[in-house]
């Protein structure tokens, strides 16, 4: 299913007209698993929205392991603010699976939240999210042991997203270990030896792309 303007946040509220004058500015593009879309570094000059795929933002550690910052869907933007021609990428963008995208020029951009309240108002509210999560994945990062960030990451997914079987909780799980690792600051080994741990003690069962919550309430317990 094609995703629609009306569908993306950014975009919201705003009028047939206005939509059909963002159109005019949009310019698609495909990338396969793998590919970047932009580097972290590397001068901001476009902005661009996930049609459909997968896409990670991630900041690569002097030691050369990767830290997701963040996961993007269809509808999602970077948000960025590519108003200055000297404003950097503050990380990388790599597709996860094969994706589509629209870009947005720097210039037409600025234009676009210089002359669009609705816009403006809803990327402050982005912005405002993104801040909000970024401190919660510093925390989370900095001041709790992997164990526990592993236990949040998948409370927060089974908060997102659960479907029932039976009296259990099964999350599906669109990640990699390897993924997963990166999202939460860790080594796969590490991810995968303290799943196992969990299916031990019957909080979690692990299946093919998946996880069954056995027993939420247990693992909420090993977060105290």
């Amino acid at each position: 299913m094609t995703l629609s303007l009306k569908e993306v946040p950014l975009f919201q509220g705003l009028s047939e007209g206005e939509l059909n004058s963002i159109k005019t500015c949009l310019r698609e593009k495909s990338f396969e698993k793998g590919e970047i879309l932009f580097y972290e570094g590397k001068c901001c000059e476009r902005v661009f929205i996930v049609q459909s795929g997968r896409v990670k933002l991630y900041r690569t550690a002097s030691s050369g392991r990767e830290q997701i910052l963040e996961t993007l869907g269809p509808g999602d933007s970077c948000a960025c603010n590519p108003g200055s021609s000297t404003w950097a990428c503050a990380s990388t963008a790599e597709a996860m699976t094969p994706a589509a995208v629209w870009f947005i020029s720097r210039n037409d951009y600025v234009r676009m939240v210089n002359t669009s309240s609705k816009i403006s108002h809803t990327l402050n509210r982005l912005f405002a999210e993104k801040l909000k999560s970024f401190g919660s994945l510093i925390e989370e990062v900095s001041l709790k042991d992997v164990k526990k960030r592993l236990i949040k990451f998948l409370l927060d997914m089974l908060a997102e997203t659960t479907h029932k079987s039976g009296e259990e909780s099964v999350l599906l799980i669109p990640f990699t270990r390897e993924e997963i690792a990166q999202r939460i600051g860790t080594a796969r080994e590490t991810v995968a030896r303290y799943l196992y741990q969990l299916k031990r003690a019957k909080l979690i069962d692990i299946k093919p792309k998946q996880i069954i919550v056995r027993n939420k309430e247990g693992l909420e317990k090993l977060l105290l």
